[in-house]
């Protein structure tokens, strides 16, 4: 299916009211990491860990976790709550790992590389025969500039809604980050509390797992 053919379901994310927060504390084995977490129906996790001064007032980096199920082609996050103009998290297997791309649409077609968004991967990153894994830092997926040119900050005291996506069909080339990839077959979102991701840990969390 081509993502020109496409605007059901992605639409239907615009104007989310935040209602009781979906995700839960999580404490990460490969990393000891305390994440706010949270499992969608297709079985896609998403786990974010905060800075303790997060706020709304200025950006902050952030570490996340996505685990998928290895019978799906790509999984993907929207910082924004919807699928255009805000950063997107977009995460495969690759062999014995997982490979993100970072990408921003601005349309129904297949989002282009976004840079403003900056990755490390860390520790706690892989493959099995069930699952892959991305544990990364990010530097620009709690803020970006919004549809009118205006600054956006995630609240980090607060909570928010995220959206999510996935596919079944693979995509074209695995090791490659700017790889095309097909239209989602799944779509949905949640709230997550962010004020409950900070962590005084955090800058011990990133140098600990941040491979020499």
């Amino acid at each position: 299916m081509k993502w020109s053919t496409v605007t059901t379901g992605v639409i239907g994310l615009v104007g989310c009211v935040l209602a009781q927060t979906d995700s839960t504390p999580f404490v990460d084995a490969d990393t000891g990491i305390t994440f706010q977490s949270y499992t969608n129906t297709d079985g896609v996790t998403y786990r974010l860990a905060l800075p303790a001064e997060a706020s709304g007032d200025a950006g902050y980096d952030v570490i996340i976790q996505i685990v998928a199920p290895v019978t799906l082609g790509w999984a993907g996050w929207a910082w924004g709550g919807v699928m255009t103009y805000n950063p997107l998290t977009v995460v495969w297997k690759n062999g014995n790992s997982a490979q993100f791309s970072s990408r921003q649409a601005t349309g129904y077609y297949l989002p282009a590389t976004y840079d403003d968004a900056k990755y490390t991967v860390l520790k706690g990153t892989g493959a099995n025969e069930t699952h892959f894994k991305l544990t990364a830092l990010c530097t620009g997926c709690a803020s970006w500039t919004d549809f009118d040119g205006n600054p956006y900050i995630l609240n980090g005291a607060g909570e928010t809604n995220f959206a999510y996506a996935s596919s079944n069909t693979p995509v074209e080339d695995p090791a490659n980050q700017q790889s095309s990839f097909s239209i989602h077959d799944n779509v949905g979102r949640w709230t997550h509390d962010l004020a409950g991701a900070r962590s005084d840990k955090f800058e011990e969390w990133v140098t600990t797992n941040t491979p020499a």
